[in-house]
């Protein structure tokens, strides 16, 4: 099990939590129509619990910090309902005997419940690697075999952005993502700009701006990248709606995600999300107001606010701006 301070990791769980469906279409679709996805229950509790040592219990810094994800849920097999575990790990770099603490975790779970597990473990560093991680884990004795350990590898870097972007009509995980994978470096201005596109038809809520901080964190552009980027969606018209979606959040919207995501970690993840969003839509409004560009009509829609509420923010700018 792995702890980290590191929120780009933690925000790959929260990405985790919030689409799970949209995960296995991804990754694993041949199980898709197997695993009824309404029953999952994320047991953070109960993977903690499983790794403290001894009885002495982890402080809760670090349990905010653990990015593991057990998951329990029904699937269909062989037209019998089970239940199985899945252990889900975001990984940020190479280590070596991963394989051998990936075993590890497989059977402090499988000992624990005693029910099938289905390991993953996700590797989003940018690294090419010359030679692989080992998915499996065998043990031996004098040439007699005693176990064969297999985990399922996904290393995002060595999948093509092609790949991803053929999928992301379908599935905005798939354009989440695409920012890790594959391409050449002169694109990454052009590849942060299809991902954000291809989050566009998410609705306006959590879930969407989990997409956009994912993507925020996952490709951070330098300044001439950076104006390269703003130019792409700029001048195509195919960029409209990442374009709006990005001055949305220019004008204040992620720093109210940040505060609810924060603030989720301790009350509940999707609940601080909504509040940070009620904040930044307001705070959005707020400066939209005083850019005095839109009409009441057309911040109602970037901001994802009421016209009503959007005029009595602009009874408020406007009562500050006279004082």
């Amino acid at each position: 099990m792995k702890k980290t301070g590191n929120r780009f990791d933690i925000r790959h769980k929260e990405t985790l939590t919030l689409f799970l469906r949209e995960y296995f279409e991804l990754f694993f679709p041949d199980l898709v129509d197997k695993i009824r996805f309404e029953t999952a229950r994320f047991l953070d509790k109960e993977l903690i619990a499983l790794f403290e040592k001894d009885g002495e219990k982890l402080s809760g810094e670090d349990q905010q910090r653990i990015t593991d994800a057990l998951i329990l849920v029904d699937v269909l097999l062989e037209g019998m309902e089970e239940q199985i575990f899945i252990h889900w790990e975001q990984q940020g770099e190479k280590q070596d005997a991963f394989n051998q603490r990936m075993f590890h975790c497989f059977c402090g779970i499988f000992f624990k419940f005693k029910k099938p597990v289905f390991p993953i473990a996700m590797f989003t560093d940018s690294a090419k690697w010359r030679k692989p991680v080992k998915d499996t884990y065998t043990i031996s004795l004098c040439g007699y075999p005693i176990n064969e350990f297999t985990y399922r590898l996904i290393k995002l870097k060595h999948i093509p952005a092609v790949e991803f972007e053929k999928k992301a009509a379908k599935n905005p995980l798939a354009a989440a993502y695409l920012p890790l994978t594959d391409y050449p470096k002169k694109d990454r201005p052009l590849i942060k700009a299809k991902a954000i596109k291809g989050i566009t038809g998410v609705e306006q809520g959590p879930k969407r701006s989990v997409l956009y901080s994912l993507i925020q964190q996952s490709l951070e552009l330098n300044p001439e990248e950076e104006k390269k980027f703003r130019e792409i969606i700029g001048d195509n018209p195919m960029f409209k709606e990442a374009k709006m979606l990005q001055s949305i959040e220019e004008v204040g919207m992620e720093k109210g995600i940040d505060i609810g995501m924060e603030k989720g970690i301790d009350i509940g993840m999707e609940k601080g999300i909504d509040i940070g969003m009620e904040k930044g839509r307001k705070e959005t409004a707020r400066n939209l107001l005083l850019l005095n560009v839109l009409t009441e009509e057309q911040i109602a829609q970037a901001s994802n606010l009421s016209i009503e509420e959007v005029r009595r923010l602009k009874q408020e700018v406007e009562g500050a701006t006279q004082k």
